[in-house]
Order: C-alpha cells, then sequence, then structure tokens
C-alpha cells in the first residue's frame, strides 16, 4: 500500500508540478488557480440524537490511526455530531496536521460518517476525485496546512478548513486530468481492497485463535 502511495503522488508531481510531459514548462493551456475553484467543503451534519438506532460507518481519527478501517457502531453511542460522507467525498485531518490522515471513505454501508476534526472536500466534477485526493495527499498542501494552524500546542493544533480552498493549484484541462484519474484511481482502489481484504483476515483470525487455543478446532492432520 504505501509502495501504490508514493507511485501515485510520483506520478502527480512529475505531472503537475514538474511539468516532465512537457519539458519542464507548464502547457500553456492550463492555468494557476485554488482548491476552491474544483472543489467544495462539505459539512452535511449527521446528528445521532435526531437519528437514534441507526448503524452508521464511522470513520474517526483513533480508527485511522488504528487499521485505517471504520468502525461500524449503532448511533445510540455516538454522543457528537459528525459530517455525512459520500461516495465522492475525501478528507483530510485538520486536527495536527502534522501528522497526515487521508482517506478516501469506502462507504460500505448506507450511512457512513466521520468526525468533525476531518475536512471533507467534494470535487465539483466527480470524475475529479482522485484528482483532488492526490492534491491534499501532496507535500505542498501538507506543507501549506501546516502553516496554517490554530493552537498553542503541538497536541491541539488544527487547520482552518475555508483557507485550504485558497491554496494555489495547476488545472490542466480535462482531458488530462481523466488520463492521470486513469493511471491513479486503479492504484487507490487496490490499496483499499487490500485494507478490505485485511480486516477480513484479521475478523477470520480473531474467530479461529479462540478455538485453536481451546482446542475445539483440531489441526494436528494437517500436513503443512
Amino acid at each position: 500500500n504505501n509502495n501504490l502511495e508514493q507511485q501515485a503522488q510520483a506520478i502527480f508531481k512529475s505531472w503537475f508540478v514538474d511539468f516532465e510531459l512537457n519539458y519542464g514548462i507548464m502547457p500553456s493551456d492550463w492555468k494557476v488557480s485554488q482548491l476552491g475553484s474544483i472543489a467544495k467543503i462539505s459539512t452535511e451534519v449527521f446528528s445521532p440524537a435526531k437519528n437514534p438506532n441507526v448503524e452508521v460507518e464511522h470513520y474517526s481519527i483513533p480508527a485511522y490511526d488504528e487499521k485505517r478501517y471504520p468502525v461500524f457502531e449503532t448511533s445510540n453511542g455516538i454522543k457528537s455530531n459528525k459530517y455525512r460522507l459520500s461516495s465522492n467525498s475525501v478528507m483530510i485531518s485538520k486536527l495536527n496536521p502534522d501528522t497526515k490522515r487521508i482517506w478516501r471513505p469506502y462507504c460500505i454501508s448506507d450511512n457512513p460518517i466521520c468526525s468533525t476534526e476531518f475536512i471533507v472536500y467534494e470535487p465539483i466534477n466527480p470524475l475529479n476525485r482522485d484528482f483532488i485526493y492526490s492534491i491534499i495527499d501532496s507535500i505542498g498542501f501538507s506543507a501549506f496546512l501546516c502553516s496554517h494552524t490554530t493552537g498553542s500546542t503541538n497536541s491541539r493544533q488544527r487547520a482552518t478548513p475555508s483557507i485550504t480552498l485558497t491554496y494555489d493549484i495547476i488545472v490542466p484541462d480535462e482531458k488530462t486530468i481523466q488520463a492521470f484519474c486513469s493511471i491513479v484511481s486503479p492504484m487507490y482502489d487496490t490499496i483499499e481492497n487490500n485494507i478490505k481484504e485485511n480486516q477480513k483476515l484479521a475478523e477470520t483470525r480473531d474467530k479461529l485463535l479462540p478455538k485453536l487455543m481451546s482446542g475445539k478446532l483440531d489441526v494436528s492432520d494437517i500436513d503443512l
């Protein structure tokens, strides 16, 4: 997964920072703009109090740090409002942005939600989702995010969401964006599928281990 992420970022840098496809010069029909020209911030609220007994797919900072997989739980156990997510969302943590936490939500269920400690971006053109993901995953954006924080301590610094929309970006023509996404989207999809498969394997392991330890499951006859 780390290798795939590095490959995707190397391609992004090659195309849109170093302009290697055009001998190091930005094509004349590309333009300098801001992130807000291709993405908007979504703050659609999910209220647990108004949606009792609903199973949610909860993307939180602890869930990201533990295994980069959402927690499935009922809304009754959630004490504060969250943001709703869609299959086009991409998000990055605004809390302590020097520790980068960036996510493409999997939207496995009907109710994907996330902590309000994330900034949720929705592409103006849904086809540009992974171009936007690559932008917010870039070194330049990370540096910008870290330079626009509030809070006096390292443990509680937060980036200001609205300012991120002023981040300067290169906007190529749509054909180039789609060509880029056709290369990196399968990489990001593979990462997602690997994470999902790891979760299934972990669940299977956790079911089998107690049976092995108790002797209920006998594997002595298996020839390795």
